[in-house]
């Protein structure tokens, strides 16, 4: 599952796109993979639409962004995020300096 491809993000220096619509594994796959998006200097995209992400991978998403120096695009969209997730995503994508037009709900 995603703790299996979070691994290779991780340690990727060539990895510009990641794009896992509807697999629908919630929080636990998230936070795995947002633990590895930091430490991934290439990837630039990354798409978790449909993916059941709640308030607690939203948060670890956040924090992704934060840390992300090359990430430029993110898309949650059919998620059903609360409105503090989103938020939570969008303060932190902002603080990043990153723009605005990248960030997708």
């Amino acid at each position: 599952g995603a703790k299996a491809i979070a691994e290779p993000v991780r340690h990727s220096t060539s990895l510009q796109y990641l794009g896992l619509w509807n697999n629908e594994i919630g929080d636990e796959a998230t936070k795995a993979i947002a633990e590895a998006v930091p430490h991934s200097t290439s990837l630039e995209e990354l798409v978790l639409g449909g993916y059941k992400i709640g308030d607690e991978g939203a948060k670890a998403i956040a924090e992704a962004v934060r840390n992300s120096t090359s990430l430029q695009t993110l898309s949650l969209g059919y998620n059903g995020l609360s409105d503090s997730a989103e938020d939570a995503v969008r303060a932190a994508w902002e603080q990043s300096g990153k723009d605005s037009s990248g960030l997708y709900f």
